[in-house]
């Protein structure tokens, strides 16, 4: 009781009411995003009109969601999205919102998905390392990891109903408190060792930083590797998306997909970007007249130096994307002036710099 009572001086809890950056789980108590989606959703269970953006680390740096906000006055802006995340853990995250909303609270959301060829990749490739069973996501392991869960052959059922989620976090408070104090202990000594807390990069090292060829030649083999084939993407998860979007619009809500743009060098030399374009220009076509589905692709910004690695937007220019996404769902979702043209951002190119209308 001593240590619940301390968590709640050290990291009281931010307004229930939202909106909320789970990117920023570092700064709270849960430390990671994963566990911080899957502990902290409840706040998405409210009678307002909400944003959440969802998809891999890209989506979740890319989008920043302050500026989002900043820009959008009718709905509250989240940013659940997950490093490393494939389609099917997108599912996943977007199942646990629904777990803790009510029918009525479901319309009122707009899911903003995020793709890039990346992410699809089956889970029993992506997901084996040594320490989970094969196939199992990030969020399944923070489902297991507090019994909230448990493993079963036909997998995870809930231990815990998720109406109980609130009062199950409370329980578990000391336990938390405890591995953040372990994780900050460990984050000073390799502040001693190596002059860093994190081996992450910052956002101004990652302004600074020009991939070498060699650099480039590493990406393109580590990517071959993790996609476990050699041309293509999964076809498997090209249909759970496909699954997702028809749920999602069958059930009433709104969804934004985005087309996540990558650096020239890594768009031109990928093997799996033909059938991602393919696979993209199929879901468009299919979904494209439905009033509640809308696409935003930002195909011009793809210039090599705006990235700080083969698919990660510097600062700068994940200021644009924020800049563009918000006037998408403006029209999409305020429905204030759907004709109303966004203001103009400018970013860098090359060497010169040019300006760039948001959604064109």
């Amino acid at each position: 009781m001593l240590l619940a009572g301390a968590s709640f001086v050290v990291f009281p809890d931010p307004s229930s009411a939202g909106p909320r950056d789970f990117q920023a789980a570092e700064q709270t108590l849960y430390m990671t995003v994963p566990k911080y989606v899957f502990l902290g959703r409840s706040v998405l269970a409210n009678p307002d009109s909400k944003v959440i953006l969802v998809g891999a680390s890209n989506t979740g740096v890319g989008f920043r969601q302050k500026l989002v906000q900043a820009h959008l006055g009718c709905a509250k802006v989240s940013n659940l999205a997950m490093g490393g995340a494939n389609i099917s853990e997108v599912k996943q995250v977007i199942n646990l919102v629904h777990e803790v909303q009510s029918d009525e609270e479901r319309r009122l959301n707009t899911f903003v998905i995020g793709v890039w060829f990346g992410m699809f990749v089956d889970s029993d490739v992506k997901f084996v390392e040594g320490d989970r069973h094969r196939g199992e996501t990030d969020i399944d392991i923070e489902r297991y990891r507090y019994g909230f869960y448990r493993r079963t052959p036909d997998g995870p059922v809930a231990v815990l109903p998720a109406h109980w989620l609130d009062a199950g976090v409370m329980a578990i408070r000391p336990f938390l408190l405890l591995e953040k104090v372990a994780r900050q202990a460990r984050a000073g000594v390799n502040l001693v060792l190596t002059g860093r807390t994190s081996a992450q990069r910052t956002d101004d090292e990652r302004e600074s930083v020009v991939m070498s060829a060699e650099d480039k030649q590493k990406a393109l083999e580590y990517w071959k590797e993790t996609m476990g084939r050699t041309t293509e993407i999964s076809a498997a998860q090209v249909e759970v998306l496909k699954q997702t979007i028809r749920a999602l619009l069958d059930s009433g809500e709104k969804i934004v997909l985005v087309d996540l743009p990558i650096p020239a060098w890594h768009r031109d030399a990928s093997p799996y970007q033909p059938s991602y374009r393919q696979a993209l220009k199929d879901l468009l076509q299919e979904f494209g007249d439905r009033p509640n589905f809308s696409s935003l692709s930002m195909d011009d910004l793809d210039n090599d130096l705006d990235y700080s690695d083969e698919v990660h937007a510097k600062q700068h220019l994940a200021d644009v994307w924020s800049t563009r996404l918000a006037g998408k769902l403006d029209s999409f979702v305020c429905q204030e002036n759907p004709d109303k043209s966004a203001p103009k951002v400018t970013t860098l190119r090359s060497s010169e710099l040019v300006t760039a209308a948001p959604g064109h």
